[in-house]
């Protein structure tokens, strides 16, 4: 070998040059890696199941061996041997709370390797088993408490009740709102027998489950105990009512008569069950109105009354009760009779999206200081009055589906009002529409007023709304005689009178229809007329078309 300068530099210099050690010509061995335990499961005075990661690849069974180490007394192990990489041994009778000293060793043909020794007590990573639940119950005073009550067999349960107390135990409670399927989980400290839970909703059931881990996470969870129904107690509406106002009529003097109408508080802001209402008013200088109409002794079903204000500016306020207290309350302010209300939206337009929706839009006036809006709707009728239906909205919402109340075949008035303010209510624009438009199921009751000469002038009163089933777009007036072909004249909606001119002499049968969009509907009631060959005689009878079609089968 020869040395180079540096070499010589270097140690003179006293310095030492490391040189790395020298490959051999021949490859060594690899090591064989041992298996590495992952965890165990240990059943009180039962067996142990240990899982672990597999060590050499050439590896065909293992052997866990669980050795028992009392404080008093010899050793004594437990083996199994599987080919897979965890096995279950049973451990007699023995207890959880002393050591256990577990190995795996890998068999690799005539080769071992273990893992080293892992030694703790049992209880470690224990799993206990379920608690056993024994009540859920309302808290008085605590409306989202509930106070869980839960026990355990002591033989099969190895945690002491000092321990408990001392907070050895990890805790979960599982609940579940009643007739519900969303699950909830939340970690909850459990230092005895009796455990206040607080993270429900008042007046609300609940399905409760517990259970239980040693000290930590190397514990695994025991199952579920079994399940209680409790039901949290009641508290008082964290909401007021939405309240709106209907002006019925107003008389000479001012006087205004008022429906108040409100919404039913949802269980989820009423938090128990609404037992009253109640409605306060008073005139712009703070005195009490006495005359309370309809508004007093309103029960948990009522969501109107009626009053009567004076002319003057009044504010109505009303609150909702449960058993545990009152809700906040709801104010509405009524201006005076005789000022000007303020504009109306600017526009308005509402389209059928089937038989029982409908979609309403508008728009906001400009440069006004707008609060919200108001949309009422009701059936149109003549013969009985109808129920209006209301919804109040904020400022971001110009749209809005009605599904409430609607049917087919029905006509209804839709209406918005624009909120100013603390709740001043502007004019209010209206249309009316139908879901789907029908043929009228009753046509007009036709009168003869006059016949001269070849001509009947004739009358007619309007059919009912209820009856027409749709927008009436004109009238179909048909006259009939023997020995000729029915005729007929298309008659405009807006008509109640229509004249007849150059009849033949004869007999006619005269009768009515509404057309609508869908179509033509049922005839009215048949006048019957005779026009005589000598003008100025003649006769008249007016009978119903089903009648008239008897007197044709006896003529026959």
């Amino acid at each position: 070998m020869e040395w180079s300068p540096a070499v010589f530099c270097l140690i003179g210099a006293g310095l030492f040059l490391v040189l790395p050690p020298a490959v051999s010509s021949t490859t060594s061995r690899p090591f064989p890696r041992p298996p590495g335990l992952i965890g165990c499961e240990f059943m009180h005075r039962g067996n142990v199941t240990c899982s672990w990661e597999p060590g050499d690849s050439t590896t065909t069974s293992y052997t866990l061996q669980v050795q028992r180490t009392p404080r008093n007394g010899s050793p004594k192990t437990f083996t199994c041997t599987t080919p897979d990489t965890n096995c279950t041994v049973g451990l007699g009778r023995s207890t959880v709370t002393i050591i256990f000293c577990i190995t795996i060793t890998a068999h690799s043909g005539s080769r071992n390797i273990s893992s080293l020794p892992r030694c703790q007590p049992g209880r470690t990573e224990v799993i206990l088993p379920p608690a056993i639940l024994n009540s859920v119950k309302a808290v008085h005073g605590s409306s989202q408490c509930l106070n869980v009550i839960w026990s355990r067999i002591l033989s099969v349960f190895p945690v002491a009740d000092s321990e408990i107390e001392d907070g050895k135990l990890n805790s979960q409670i599982e609940f579940t709102v009643q007739g519900q399927l969303d699950v909830q989980v939340r970690n909850v400290t459990v230092k005895g027998y009796r455990v206040l839970v607080c993270l429900f909703r008042p007046d609300t059931s609940y399905i409760v489950r517990l259970r239980h881990r040693y000290q930590g996470p190397a514990s695994p969870w025991s199952p579920w105990s079994n399940a209680l129904q409790g039901r949290t107690g009641e508290d008082a509406p964290s909401a007021a009512p939405v309240f709106w106002r209907q002006v019925k009529h107003t008389n000479r003097d001012g006087c205004r008569l008022i429906t108040l109408l409100w919404k039913p508080l949802s269980h989820f802001l009423a938090n128990g069950r609404v037992l009253f209402y109640n409605v306060t008013c008073w005139t712009e200088n703070a005195q009490v109105l006495s005359d309370h109409g309809s508004c007093r002794d309103l029960q948990s079903s009522s969501t109107s009354c009626s009053l009567f204000l004076p002319a003057e500016r009044c504010s109505c306020a009303l609150t909702a009760s449960t058993s545990a207290g009152t809700s906040p309350p709801a104010r509405m302010l009524l201006p005076g009779a005789s000022e000007i209300e303020p504009p109306s939206p600017g526009q308005i337009a509402a389209r059928p999206l089937d038989d029982s929706r409908i979609e309403v839009s508008w728009t906001a006036p400009v440069k006004q200081p707008v609060s919200g809006f108001v949309v009422e709707w009701f059936a149109v009728r003549e013969e009985n009055s109808s129920i209006l239906c209301w919804e109040k909205l904020n400022t971001s919402c110009t749209t809005l589906v009605i599904t409430e109340g609607l049917k087919p075949m029905e006509r209804y008035a839709v209406s918005v009002k624009v909120l100013y303010g603390k709740q001043d209510v502007g004019k209010n624009r209206t249309l009316q529409i139908y879901t789907r438009q029908g043929t009228p199921s009753a046509g007009p009751d036709v009168k003869v007023l006059r016949i001269s000469g070849s001509s009947v002038e004739l009358s007619w009163s309007a059919v009912p709304v209820e009856l027409l089933r749709g927008f009436l777009r004109n009238y179909s007036l048909y006259y009939t005689t023997r020995n000729q072909p029915a005729r007929s004249v298309f008659v405009p909606g807006h008509a109640h009178r229509y004249t007849l001119e150059n009849l033949s002499p004869g007999n006619y049968d005269i009768f009515m229809r509404v057309n609508t969009d869908a179509g033509t509907g049922e005839a009215g009631t048949q006048a019957i007329v005779h026009i005589s060959e000598v003008w100025g005689t003649h006769s008249t009878n007016t009978v119903p078309l089903n009648l008239q079609k008897i007197r044709i089968l006896f003529c026959v």
